[in-house]
């Protein structure tokens, strides 16, 4: 439990972190080597590119000189300026000494000293016939006083899930149903300038449409700046946005999105769907399914290396999930995140 120390990780010491990025990836093998495991690339020029919408502080536990856990924390910056996340992570060779529970400690000071009042942490669960978690991360989170606010279903597909013609089908039974009424537009990487400002508006919906849970969070507000912002980010992470959206003709205006993440790394075979969304006004015409089977064609064609795809919804998004499991996505596991509020 001693001469446990606590720091914020600085990514200018190489050897630190390296440190924290062999713990993440001892942590991955010991808890879910299912799961994608972390990335060097991202881990590490994500460090010295932070989101532009959050402050970001990795914490690491260093005990004779050696880095034994990391929390990586984040705090919005711009709406929800009450609220703060982390995920904390122990070397499997130093749990059950302390580590974990020096790292929240530390997060919660620099919540509070930040004036933040809701926190959450995040764990992995199992989930029906999923693979089986331990539960150590959830009976750590509530011995700390962090109540179950949101739990989601992890899943995975095969980006040839699909028999090509079960897939060519479906696709032509979307676009019947989506009919003459949407132009629907692809792209890689940066969102068009001339998309940037309906982008904005679509993605600002974003934290009214999902599932929250009993998450205490407001929507956010995302403007062209912001847009840019993170398009910056992310080419200089090395990560792609394979993109493809319905814009209503009538109005001009982006109505459905959907997005999937690559990284620029002929080695790593796994790729991240982001949010898929909806307008209200314009569901019940397939478009959900439609985007994705025309941005999932995309990602085939111009990331070989990718084989899997891995989502993650709310167990309450039915819609969805409905999708996700037509297309072929499997069940691996749950995770959920726990809330706590502190004391004024």
């Amino acid at each position: 439990m001693s001469n446990i120390q606590i720091v914020e990780l600085d990514p200018a010491d190489g050897d630190l972190v390296s440190g924290a990025f062999e713990v993440l990836r001892a942590a991955h093998a010991a808890d879910a080597p299912e799961a994608p495991a972390p990335h060097w690339g991202k881990f590490t020029l994500g460090l010295v590119h932070p989101d532009p919408a959050e402050h970001e502080a990795t914490f690491i536990a260093v005990r004779d000189g050696q880095v034994v856990g990391i929390a990586e924390a984040g705090y919005p910056a711009r709406e929800n300026l009450h609220f703060g996340w982390a995920s904390i992570h122990t070397h499997p060779e130093h749990r059950r000494q302390g580590v974990a529970s020096a790292l929240l400690e530390h997060f919660i000071a620099d919540a509070k000293g930040r004036g933040r009042t809701t926190l959450t942490l995040d764990t992995r669960l199992t989930w029906e016939d999923g693979i089986e978690r331990s539960k150590a991360g959830q009976l750590f989170a509530e011995k700390h006083g962090f109540e179950q606010a949101l739990t989601w279903i992890n899943r995975r597909c095969a980006v040839d899930a699909l028999d090509a013609d079960a897939e060519q089908a479906l696709l032509e039974k979307s676009q019947a149903a989506a009919g003459d009424a949407y132009e629907i537009i692809s792209w890689i990487g940066r969102t068009p300038e001339h998309l940037v400002d309906t982008m904005a508006r679509i993605d600002s919906t974003i934290l009214e449409e999902v599932p929250l849970g009993d998450l205490e969070l407001g929507p956010e507000t995302i403007d062209a700046e912001l847009k840019n912002a993170r398009a910056d980010r992310n080419e200089a992470m090395g990560v792609n946005a394979i993109q493809t959206i319905a814009v209503d003709r009538a109005t001009g205006e982006a109505v459905a999105n959907t997005a999937v993440f690559a990284y620029n790394d002929p080695e790593y075979s796994d790729a991240f769907q982001g949010i898929t969304i909806v307008n209200p006004a314009h569901r019940g015409h397939r478009l959900g399914t439609l985007l994705k089977i025309l941005n999932l064609r995309l990602v085939r064609e111009n990331y070989p290396q990718v084989r899997t795809i891995w989502t993650d919804n709310a167990d309450v998004n039915a819609p969805m999930i409905g999708i996700n499991v037509v297309l072929g996505y499997e069940i691996l596991d749950g995770g959920a995140e726990f809330q706590r509020k502190l004391d004024a």
